[in-house]
């Protein structure tokens, strides 16, 4: 028979084992691929989680810690400063002697020329045994223009609890039965605090007017060292009150 006839059986069993033999070494290469992704995946699992642990600590270290600031920013400031409704017409405008730019004096004589009290009483003792802080009001008061017969005042009070006192005794003394108490946003609260124990039972009602400071701002007031040193001030005032009973 010729050369060109039909491959023999033996050779094409043997090409068959060949291809069989590629395919099953093909299949375990996938395995031991696979086999391998996946114990590389297990070791890459507790690195990733240890990662994304630490990111989340750090995001929560960063958040706490961004909160405590604002916190501790804004609340000593909402917490100095009273709510402030709109004045309404009372008997009297109580001025507290106090601050060194003289905004509550302007502010008091402000709201008497809007008409809202009949009568404007200056509260403050002398400094120095001269003249009262109640003196000086009532004189700047009259050049301002408000009547002397408007104008009552009390000289003997040296501290809040002073200027409660004796204004609440001015006001019974003339029959005034509610009054606008004028003082700076910074000492609103303890203002409001102190002069609620002194009035208890006098039947006045009374409410707290801040005058606008020109530098302390209850959003803002770290920004500056003196409105700083008036916030820890006043803080440790109310927090004395608070712990306690005593008013100054």
């Amino acid at each position: 028979m010729g050369g060109h006839g039909r491959a023999a059986p033996a050779t094409i069993a043997h090409k068959g084992m060949n291809r069989s033999a590629t395919r099953m070494a093909s299949a375990s290469t996938a395995q031991r691929a696979r086999r391998a992704a996946v114990r590389e995946a297990r070791r890459a699992a507790p690195r990733a989680a240890a990662r994304s642990a630490t990111l989340t600590q750090i995001l929560r270290i960063v958040l706490g810690t961004g909160l405590v600031t604002i916190l501790a920013l804004v609340v000593p400031g909402v917490l100095l400063d009273t709510p402030q409704p709109a004045p309404k017409a009372s008997d009297a405008i109580v001025v507290i002697s106090g601050d060194e730019q003289m905004a509550r004096f302007q502010e008091g004589v402000n709201l008497y020329q809007r008409g809202l009290g009949q009568y404007l009483v200056f509260s403050g003792a002398a400094y120095d045994n001269g003249t009262s802080n109640a003196d000086v009001m009532r004189a700047l008061a009259v050049k301002r223009g408000v009547p002397a017969g408007a104008i009552l005042e009390e000289s003997q009070g040296e501290d809040t609890w002073g200027n409660a006192v004796y204004t609440r005794q001015v006001l019974e003394g003339h029959g005034l039965h509610s009054a606008i108490l004028v003082t700076s946003p910074y000492h609103a609260r303890r203002a409001r605090l102190t002069f609620d124990a002194a009035y208890a039972g006098s039947g006045i009602a009374l409410m707290v007017h801040a005058a606008p400071d020109s530098q302390w701002r209850k959003l803002s007031w770290w920004q500056q060292p003196n409105t700083r040193r008036l916030t820890f001030t006043e803080l440790q005032k109310l927090a004395y009150i608070l712990a306690t009973g005593q008013y100054h």
